[in-house]
């Protein structure tokens, strides 16, 4: 008898009554019991006190007339003394009774008393124990209680009362080894008492129990080990036998996973109909170990252990695979958590809330649990089968998840289709459970379904408000919609919820900072100015909302030097052998293999230190030398015997990386130096890349080369933004220029890979039209891309897209072409070993920002990246392909509104045509700026708000200061930031400086374009230039004062690149490009004050523009063209390099 905390009881008429008429022991406990039940239903406390005085009179003078003796035990074998055996065991009972009593009424010392009573008659009495443990446990006396219940569960290992009550007082006190220890003592020794008809259920839970502990623990293989007892038990109709090992497991999953296979076919979509059906199919529609069992209860209690068994095993699983070998996209847009919220069913996270870990189980742990490397596919039958046991929606999540992880790049694929189904059939078993509607959310953003996504988050926060996955998830999605505001209080919400949630803490900074929300902002890394938690100033380190993300990103980039360790220890034979094969030798004993071997005994000794990434990059190298071993054999060599062109495998061991919170994009405006910015891209690569090489579906050989280029070189161009966006508008003519270079010494085939879907703009229908040709792949899978770009022969593969929104890098890391460059899309480094050269010139790539190699030192070394001189300064993986002008393209001598009408005027002079100009530029001034006195200056940024950073905002608050006369003109991009802006202003500036910062509309292209002739000078922000805009007000003839303030950030050079090649004079350079930013505010003032000089410098750009090399599409095109030419010569000559004195120099100076 154990203590009852809220069980139904029958009513029992006339207690009272029926306790006062009993005579002897045996009818006063049956009376007794019966008042004890219907507490306190219809028994009332006096009814229970009454009992208690009536079972102490009786059970005294049975004690006081010696018929009471003390038990012997012939070891766990219970002896009474014959004469006084019935009323001995008569007076225990009642003793017990009597103690369950006193502790319903909270008397906690009479319980304590009378369950001493019977332990002193039967010291091995374990429910004694047990209810004197429970009852010291209520008096707080956690020793006492240990102790009493560790000796019920050693005397009898099957009295599941004693071992729950002890397991949850350990894992109370988290002493979760300790718990596990008991369950493992309870699990092993309850065998030989317990009868398997009666205890099978309460057996296997404290199994499951065991094993949810251990997953608790990040002890993911003894918790597989013990889960896969369970279901050995379960499913042989054997439920105590003593063998599951991992083979069993294995026979287990082959079998589920064959018997639906067998119904359903290979890739296993069931709807969850015919998920509830399954076990017809599996197991012929009854779980064999429940054939034994009789009793309803015990019957579902087993099936539903079994269930909670098969999710959380499937769980670890699908954790580990997804960390080991998921697909990743490597686009720019991810949100900073579109979190799938596996779980748990409640019921069975015994002491995890308090273990809570973000470790799944390695590669390795999962070939130790299954016997082999498990896939998908053996997890999504274990799942259908507990949802056919047990209809739990953690079950249905988790389906849903595992089914949108599946689902190929398409539009809508089909297993996106059945994870929404999934999801809803979970919520109609639960239509409050919050991960459910998460998931749905970030399955419908998946689907561009934006408005949908917002309402399921908002739903899950409403079932929990303090969900931070829900939150942030919420907060990346009404960003998404332009709501800023909303954003900012959802991810404050997140951070409250979690103080320790890194994702949501990035995205409120970038809120904030996309809206100048500078409060609290701090000030730290490599700037000198930041705001405090009071809004003031601060010219030192302060800390802060950005040196917390800061901090984030410094202890990730620490964390992930140790991903790989051991693993060259572990497999080196492995990763030689993979090696070998790619380079064509016999055995890795072969004499060329050394400068192989010599990198990995280095990166062995290296004490794991950044093993992982030397790896890849061991491997990319071969894998690079395979191709181009291929194309000598094939088309310079022609041996024509044939030869493998292995693909070299990554170890099984090696998982798959985290890539930092913080996005390549946001290196940007973060106040990081070059090993931060360096790193951050690097680590993202990675992680595109050892996706890409778990890739199921690519040959064991590595793609073959294209042909020779007989009439033209095969260009492919792949990007998300052919449509109206930026990069359409500065490259519109470039892919029709390609035309023209038949006639060329460097004849090119441009084709277009579209990856979004056309907007029948004009930018879209232009492209498409004069392309070589145009491939729209939106709704294509990635396997289906790269053998597209493979079959079409292309020779180098241009990526214009980077790391920003509607990335596809996974196609560049699966190497279709046997080159790739990066330009445009995104201004830096891609930190990846499947980018080959960066487009680039001397402005925007100084020396130090690139890899400075000592080759003697160097001789025999394959890793170009881990013995560099400025190891501080260098940002730059790729080979740079320097212009001789700005790499910058901008089509606007072609497309821009304002590039025919002189023409139409027939305006042929210049002194006329800078007439024209003026005109044009003081009526829109006007309809602008209506109320200006005329000699006002108007000084102007159009960059979004988030470029704009406290200390920039400070220097244009000084300049406005000294130029009484001037106003600053800023964009409403987004409109919240123009609130802040001008607080800040007042705070430090004062209402008069506050009140010149005028703020406009965003404008459509074309509009945009003809008024950037407004404004007298444009001042750049400094972290991260105009790019777009400076060619826009360049182009309108208005001088754009930049400081190009990091030579490891591109993002901070473009200004003065686009500046360069758009002046006429030498002269021109100085004045617009400073090199500090007192220059850089003195050089605002010192042109403003001198109208007669900012009136030629305009004069000056204005009619340059037409020769500009900023503008001349054509020579950039033919510059391009030519760029490509080398380095498809280069690659055929020395693409084989492996050290790195074969090949020192990659770099292409045009």
């Amino acid at each position: 008898m154990a203590y009852a905390s809220d069980t139904c009881r029958s009513p029992a008429p006339d207690i009272d009554k029926r306790l006062q008429q009993q005579t002897s022991l045996r009818s006063l406990l049956a009376a007794a019991h019966e008042a004890y039940a219907s507490y306190p239903q219809t028994t009332s406390r006096d009814d229970l006190w009454r009992a208690l005085r009536l079972l102490d009179e009786h059970t005294a003078r049975l004690v006081e007339d010696g018929q009471v003796s003390p038990v012997i035990r012939d070891g766990r074998q219970l002896q009474y003394i014959p004469a006084a055996a019935a009323s001995t065991a008569a007076v225990l009972e009642a003793w017990l009774l009597g103690g369950c009593i006193a502790y319903s009424l909270g008397d906690m010392n009479r319980a304590i008393e009378w369950n001493v009573r019977i332990l002193r008659v039967d010291r091995c009495y374990v429910e004694a124990m047990s209810n004197l443990a429970a009852a010291f446990r209520a008096q707080r006396r956690d020793a006492d209680a240990e102790a009493w219940w560790t000796r019920a569960v050693h005397l009898r290992p099957a009295y599941w009362d004693a071992a729950d009550h002890l397991f949850s007082l350990l894992c109370a006190q988290k002493r979760y080894s300790d718990a596990a220890s008991v369950l493992n003592y309870v699990e092993q020794n309850a065998t030989s008492s317990s009868s398997p008809s009666a205890d099978f259920a309460r057996y296997l839970a404290i199994v499951h129990a065991k094993g949810t502990l251990l997953y608790a623990l990040d002890d993911h293989l003894s918790a597989a080990q013990a889960f896969s007892r369970v279901l050995a038990h379960a499913a042989s109709g054997h439920p105590l036998a003593e063998n599951s090992s991992e083979q069993s497991l294995l026979q287990l999953v082959d079998h589920i996973r064959s018997a639906l296979q067998a119904r359903y076919g290979a890739r296993l979509l069931l709807t969850p109909q015919e998920a509830q059906a399954c076990l017809n199919d599996v197991f012929g529609g009854e779980l064999p170990g429940l054939r034994a069992i009789a009793n309803s209860q015990h019957r579902q209690a087993v099936a539903q252990t079994t269930a909670n068994t098969l999710l959380t095993l499937a769980k670890i699983l699908q954790d580990a695979i997804a960390a080991g070998s998921s697909g990743a996209t490597g686009g720019g847009d991810r949100a900073a958590v579109n979190s799938k919220s596996s779980e748990l069913d409640a019921a069975e996270n015994v002491g995890a809330s308090s273990t809570k870990t973000e470790k799944t189980a390695t590669v390795a742990t999962l070939v130790r649990i299954m016997g082999r490397m498990p896939t998908p596919h053996d997890v999504l039958p274990m799942y259908y089968l507990s949802l056919a046991l047990h209809a739990s929606p953690s079950t249905a999540n988790n389906i849903g998840i595992l089914l949108a992880s599946l689902a190929p790049a398409l539009p809508v694929p089909y297993e996106h289709m059945l994870a929404l189904e999934y999801y809803r059939y979970g919520l109609s078993l639960d239509s409050r459970h919050p991960h459910l509607y998460t998931n749905l959310g970030s399955l419908l953003k998946d689907q561009g379904r934006l408005a949908d996504a917002v309402g399921m988050y908002e739903s899950a926060v409403a079932c929990d408000p303090n969900f931070d996955i829900a939150l942030a998830n919420l907060a990346n999605a009404v960003k998404d919609q332009g709501r800023i505001g909303d954003a900012i209080k959802y991810y404050r919400r997140a951070v409250a919820a979690n103080p320790h949630f890194d994702e949501a803490a990035c995205g409120l900074a970038n809120a904030l900072g996309s809206v100048c929300g500078w409060i609290g902002r701090g000030c730290a890394g490599i700037e000198n100015c930041g705001v405090d938690s009071e809004g003031s100033i601060v010219t030192h380190k302060c800390p802060g909302w950005i040196s917390r993300i800061l901090e984030i990103v410094d202890g990730q980039l620490r964390n992930l030097l140790a991903w790989g360790s051991g693993v060259v220890a572990n497999e080196y034979a492995f990763i030689a052998g993979e090696i070998a094969m790619a380079c064509g030798y016999s055995s890795t004993g072969d004499i060329r293999m050394r400068p192989w071997l010599e990198e990995l005994e280095r990166i062995k000794s290296s004490c794991g230190s950044d093993e992982g990434a030397k790896i890849v990059e061991l491997l990319e190298t071969a894998a690079r030398h395979a191709r181009w071993r291929s194309y000598r054999d094939r088309y310079i060599d022609k041996s024509g015997e044939p030869a493998e062109y292995h693909r070299p495998l990554l170890p099984s061991s090696l998982s798959l990386p985290p890539a930092p919170t913080v996005l390549p994009f946001h290196t940007f405006t973060i106040p990081f130096d070059a090993v931060q910015v360096r790193e951050v891209c690097r680590r993202t690569a990675l992680r595109v890349s050892v996706s890409a090489h778990r890739y199921s579906w690519l040959p064991a050989e590595v793609y073959p080369p294209p042909a020779p280029p007989t009439e033209y070189l095969k260009i492919g161009y792949v990007s998300s933004d052919f449509n109206n966006h930026p990069l359409s508008h500065l490259m519109q003519s470039v892919f029709g220029m390609h035309r023209e270079s038949s006639k060329s010494e460097f004849p090119v085939y441009g084709i277009c890979y579209a990856t979004t879907t056309s907007d029948n703009s004009v930018y879209r229908q232009k492209i498409e039209r004069e392309a070589h040709k145009f491939v729209d792949v939106s709704g294509w899978s990635t396997q289906a891309i790269v053998e597209r770009i493979v079959a079409d022969g292309v020779h180098v593969l241009v990526n214009l897209n980077g790391f920003t929104r509607g990335a596809r890098n996974e196609i560049f890391a699966c190497r279709p072409a046997p080159l790739s460059i990066s330009f445009m899309g995104f201004a830096g480094s891609l930190g990846a070993e499947w980018s080959d050269y960066i487009l680039a010139d001397e402005a925007t790539v100084p020396k130090n920002a690139m890899r400075q190699l000592d080759v003697e030192r160097n001789q025999g070394r394959i890793l170009r990246h881990h013995q560099v001189e400025n190891e501080d300064e260098w940002v730059y993986f790729e080979d740079v392909v320097f212009c001789k002008h700005s790499f910058f393209c901008c089509d606007h001598r072609q497309s821009a509104p304002d590039a025919s009408p002189l023409n139409d005027l027939k305006i042929t002079d210049t002194a006329a045509r800078w007439q024209a100009e003026l005109v044009s530029r003081q009526k829109m001034r006007e309809e602008l700026f209506a109320t200006l006195p005329a000699d006002t200056i108007i000084l102007a940024n159009f960059n979004q708000l988030y470029k704009i950073d406290p200390g920039t905002f400070l220097i244009w608050l000084r300049i406005l200061t000294r130029l009484p006369n001037a106003v600053l003109w800023l964009l409403k991009f987004p409109g919240l930031g123009t609130v802040n802006l001008h607080d800040f202003a007042n705070r430090w500036a004062g209402s008069d400086v506050a009140s010149r910062i005028l703020f406009t509309d965003v404008a459509g292209k074309e509009a945009h374009l003809m008024r950037s002739r407004v404004p007298d000078l444009v001042l750049d922000t400094p972290e991260c230039n105009a790019h777009t805009t400076a060619t826009d007000v360049v182009w309108a003839g208005t001088p754009i004062l930049t400081f190009p303030r990091n030579e490891h950030k591109m993002c901070s050079r473009i200004a003065a690149s686009v500046i360069i090649s758009a002046v006429a004079i030498e002269q021109d350079v100085n004045k617009l490009i400073t090199n500090s930013e007192k220059e850089y505010e003195d050089a605002a003032v010192a042109l403003c004050s001198d109208s007669a000089e900012l009136y030629e410098l305009r004069k000056r750009l204005f009619l340059n523009r037409e020769k500009a090399a900023v503008f001349d599409t054509p020579r950039w095109t033919r510059d391009l063209e030519k760029a490509y030419w080398i380095m498809w010569q280069q690659w055929v000559d020395k693409g084989g390099a492996v050290t790195v004195d074969e090949d020192p120099d990659r770099n292409i100076y045009l």
